[in-house]
C-alpha cells in the first residue's frame, strides 16, 4: 500500500490472488511427483523454479528502488514484478506438498507420520518467523530489495542441503497419471449405467508383488458408499479385463471414492482459509493505524505482527504433541488423542473465536480513531496500542495447529499410496481457493456497501469504515460452515487398505443394509 499507493481493497486482493495462485499450483507439483518424476526429483525441480523467481523479484525491486521518485512508477515495472512474484509462487506452491509427502513416506507407522507432520509444520513456521523478524526488518527500513535478495539466497542454500539427504531417502515409485485413472472410472461407470453392481463380481487384480496394479500402491478394500461407481468394476466379458476404459479395478474405483468422500471437507477448508487470509491483509491494515511502540526505541512493523501467530504455532505444536496428546490418549483411547477430523473441527471452532475477538478489538480501535484529530489522515497512528491485536493473532495460530496439521494428516492417510502428494496438496489448494474466496468476498462486500455513494465497510481510510462488520460476516459464514462440517464428519467412512496379498479370484460382493 505504501510503495505502490494502492487502496486496502486493491492491495488485499493483489495479495490474496498471489497467495491463491501459490497454493493452487500445489496440484502441479503433486501431479508430477505422484505420476511421473517421483517425489525426490519433483522437489528439486520446483526448488530451481523458486530460486529463479526469487532472483527476478530481487531484480524488479532493485529497479523500483532506483526509479525516479518524482514520477509515477511505470506499469511495465509493476507487471515485471508481478510476473516474477507469480513464478516464485509456482515454485513455492508446487514443491511444498511433495516435500511433505516425501517426508511421510520415510516412516512406517501412523504415529510416526503424524509426529513428522507436526514437526514439518513447526519448521515451516520457524522459517516464517525468520522472514517476519529478520527479513521484514530490512524491508521496513527502506531496504526492500535486500530483503528479497536475502530470501532468494536462503532458498538457493536449501538446494545443496536437500541433495545431501537424497541418497538416503525412500523413493516412492511413480504410479502413473491419477487424473486419467479417475476419468476411466467415470467412463466405465457411465458405459454400464444400466448394470446393477449389487450381487455381482467386481474386478480386482494384483501385481507380481501382491500390490495393486497401480505402480507403488497397495490394494484398497471395497466400500459400501457411492455404489453407482462400482459399475466401473463390473466385468462385462473376458475381453474387458486389461482394458481400463472398459473395466477398472476395485482399487481404482476406491481412489475416486476417496476424493468424493473428502469433498465436503475441502469445501469447509476453503471457507476456513477465507478467515486465515485476513492475517496477511486486513489484520495488517488494522495494525498500520495503531501504535507499535514498546518503550521509546522499539517500533514493531505491522507486517511483523504475524510473528505472534507463528510463535503460537511453534510453541503450541510440541506442547500439544507431548503434553496434551498423552493426556487425551488416556481418556479417549485413540492412538493420537483426537482423530484427524476432530482436530480439523477444533481448528475451525477456534477460528470463529479469533474473529469474534477481532470484532471487539476493531470496535475499540474505531473508537480510538474517531476520537483522534488524525482520523482522516491515511496511515496515521491512532492513540491505541497495536498489541491489542495479539490475541486474535495467537488464536489464529492455535487454530492453524489443529486445522493445518489435521488436514495434512487426514488427506495423506485418506488417499491411496499413488495419490498421496495430491492428497497433501489439497489443504494448500484449500488455502489457495480460500484466498480467492477472500478476494471475491471483499469485492462483493465493497460493491454492496458502497452503494448510494457510501464509503463502505473497507474504504481506503479504514478509520471511516466498518471492518468490525466484515469480521462479523466472517463469523456467521464460519459458524454455518462448522455445522456443515460436523454433519459431514458424522457420516464419513474412513479408508481401508486391503492386505498386500490377495486371493486369485475376483471379489464377490452382495448387497448389505447400510
Amino acid at each position: 500500500m505504501r510503495v505502490w499507493g494502492e487502496s486496502p481493497v486493491t492491495a488485499s486482493n493483489d495479495l490474496t490472488n498471489l497467495l491463491g495462485t501459490m497454493f493452487f499450483t500445489a496440484l502441479i507439483g503433486a501431479f508430477l511427483g505422484d505420476a511421473h518424476l517421483g517425489r525426490l526429483w519433483t522437489v528439486l525441480l520446483f526448488l530451481v523454479i523458486y530460486v529463479v523467481g526469487c532472483g527476478l523479484v530481487g531484480v524488479a525491486v532493485t529497479l523500483q528502488e532506483h526509479a525516479d521518485a518524482t514520477k509515477p512508477l511505470p506499469e511495465s515495472l509493476k507487471g515485471f514484478l508481478f510476473a516474477a512474484l507469480y513464478i516464485t509462487a509456482v515454485g513455492n506452491g508446487s514443491y511444498e506438498p511433495v516435500l511433505a509427502s516425501l517426508g511421510g513416506d520415510q516412516f512406517d507407522t501412523q504415529a510416526e507420520k503424524t509426529t513428522f507432520f507436526n514437526w514439518f509444520f513447526v519448521f515451516c513456521n520457524v522459517g516464517q518467523l525468520v522472514a517476519l523478524s529478520f527479513v521484514t526488518y530490512f524491508e521496513n527500513n527502506g531496504q526492500w530489495a535486500l530483503g528479497f535478495w536475502i530470501s532468494g539466497g536462503v532458498v538457493l542454500l536449501s538446494m545443496p542441503v536437500y541433495m545431501i539427504g537424497v541418497p538416503f531417502s525412500r523413493q516412492h515409485r511413480p504410479g502413473g497419471n491419477p487424473f486419467l485413472r479417475i476419468v476411466q472410472v467415470f467412463v466405465c461407470a457411465f458405459r454400464k449405467v444400466r448394470v446393477s453392481p449389487a450381487g455381482t463380481i467386481l474386478y480386482e487384480a494384483e501385481d507380481e508383488d501382491g500390490m495393486s496394479v497401480i505402480p507403488g500402491s497397495r490394494r484398497l478394500s471395497h466400500s459400501k458408499d457411492f455404489r453407482w461407481l462400482d459399475r466401473a468394476a463390473v466385468v462385462g466379458s473376458a475381453e474387458d479385463k486389461g482394458d481400463p476404459w472398459r473395466v477398472c479395478t476395485v482399487t481404482q474405483v476406491e481412489e475416486v471414492k476417496c476424493l468424493l468422500r473428502v469433498t465436503p471437507f475441502l469445501i469447509a477448508g476453503v471457507l476456513f482459509n477465507t478467515i486465515i487470509a485476513q492475517l496477511t491483509t486486513l489484520f495488517i491494515a488494522q495494525g498500520a493505524t495503531m501504535d507499535g511502540h514498546i518503550g521509546k526505541h522499539f517500533n514493531m512493523p505491522p507486517g511483523s505482527m504475524q510473528v505472534f501467530t507463528v510463535l503460537a504455532c511453534i510453541s503450541f505444536t510440541p506442547f500439544f504433541d507431548h503434553v496434551v496428546v498423552p493426556w487425551l490418549r488416556k481418556r479417549t483411547g485413540h492412538e493420537k488423542g483426537l482423530t484427524t477430523l476432530q482436530k480439523m473441527g477444533l481448528g475451525m471452532a477456534l477460528s470463529i473465536v479469533a474473529m469474534v475477538v477481532a470484532v471487539f478489538v476493531e470496535r475499540k480501535r474505531l473508537h480510538a480513531a474517531r476520537s483522534s484529530p488524525l482520523i482522516d489522515v491515511p496511515f496515521a497512528v491512532m492513540p491505541i496500542s497495536m498489541y491489542w491485536l495479539v490475541p486474535q493473532y495467537v488464536l489464529v495460530g492455535i487454530a492453524l495447529v489443529f486445522a493445518i496439521v489435521g488436514q495434512m494428516d487426514f488427506f495423506y492417510t485418506e488417499m491411496s499410496d499413488g495419490m498421496r502428494s495430491i492428497g497433501i496438496s489439497l489443504p494448500l489448494v484449500c488455502r489457495g481457493l480460500g484466498n480467492y474466496a477472500s478476494t471475491l468476498l471483499v469485492t462483493i462486500t465493497t460493491h454492496i456497501t458502497t452503494r448510494g455513494g457510501k464509503l463502505g465497510w473497507i474504504p481506503r481510510n479504514i478509520n471511516r469504515g466498518h471492518l468490525d462488520s466484515f469480521y462479523l460476516l466472517l463469523v456467521v459464514i464460519m459458524s454455518v460452515t462448522l455445522v456443515f462440517y460436523v454433519v459431514a464428519a458424522h457420516f464419513y467412512t474412513y479408508l481401508r487398505v486391503a492386505s498386500s496379498k490377495i486371493r486369485a479370484e475376483p471379489v464377490e460382493l452382495t448387497r448389505q443394509p447400510r
